[in-house]
């Protein structure tokens, strides 16, 4: 006898993680034998390639229309916050500002001053360990993965010298930047997709879709809680079979969680 609608598992390409939702049965047919309880709304799941990895939207919805048209309106969102944070694409805002550092403060949009006022309140309280002015050293370490050879330790020692969180200095009156060292380059990796699976939230909410999950890389955020379930189950799969969902998982709603790996 089936107990259970077990919905399909979202492993992730970044690795290490896999989104499970079960949805019990409940009722009884006319002949009294157990009868499935159909959800107020049905499951849809999109993907496409932002920031240099794969979103994944899931959500329900009451039709595939409305579907369709939240998640759209939720990907041109991500696009248009790749566009402002983006340090692969050289006529991105981040970049254009980077180009100006040691020089006078530039005004930025709205989004790019929260990220990086949120950047450096983190940074400060972790006494710098998260520092988003870390891109020089990035850099090279792309190159390493591209050529197979080890960054010589003058080029990181150069690179580290760049690196201090309190040479970005933000004004939030004029909303302007100041990078105060020439050369130095900004990396929102760290931080830029978890804040873009928030917007993305944020714009499925605005469509009427609360239970929903966004899945940015190795980045989650959650709203609502699947139908008839008490929460997303997110787990680190098992290195040797990633099918198979591990025993250690949260179960989440209207939260978030992040998880870096090598498996992939």
């Amino acid at each position: 006898m089936i107990k259970h609608l077990a919905l399909s598992l979202l492993i992730l390409p970044a690795g290490l993680l896999a989104v499970n939702a079960v949805l019990p049965l409940a009722g009884r047919a006319s002949d009294g034998r157990p009868s499935l309880a159909r959800p107020a709304n049905e499951r849809f799941e999109f993907t496409e390639p932002h920031m240099g990895t794969t979103f994944r939207i899931v959500l329900y919805a009451a039709d595939e229309a409305s579907a369709k048209k939240a998640a759209k309106a939720a990907f041109a969102r991500v696009a248009e916050l790749n566009a402002i944070m983006s340090d692969y694409q050289p006529t991105s805002e981040l970049m254009k500002l980077c180009d100006k550092a040691g020089g006078e403060p530039v005004k930025v949009s709205a989004e790019l001053f929260e990220v990086l006022k949120k950047a450096e309140e983190f940074s400060r309280l972790t006494d710098g360990a998260f520092d988003v002015s870390i891109g020089p050293v990035v850099r090279l370490w792309r190159r390493a993965r591209r050529t197979r050879e080890m960054p010589k330790a003058e080029e990181i020692r150069k690179a580290l010298d760049l690196v201090d969180y309190r040479k970005i200095k933000l004004d939030p009156n004029g909303r302007t930047v100041q990078l105060l060292l020439m050369n130095m380059l900004l990396d929102l990796g760290s931080i830029g997709k978890g804040y873009a699976a928030d917007a993305a939230l944020a714009v499925l909410r605005q469509h009427g879709i609360t239970s929903a999950l966004v899945a940015a890389g190795g980045d989650i955020a959650v709203g609502d809680a699947p139908p008839d379930a008490p929460g997303w189950k997110v787990g680190v799969v098992l290195f040797k079979n990633p099918e198979v969902l591990s025993m250690y998982y949260l179960l989440l709603k209207n939260a978030g969680v992040s998880t870096s790996g090598d498996s992939e």
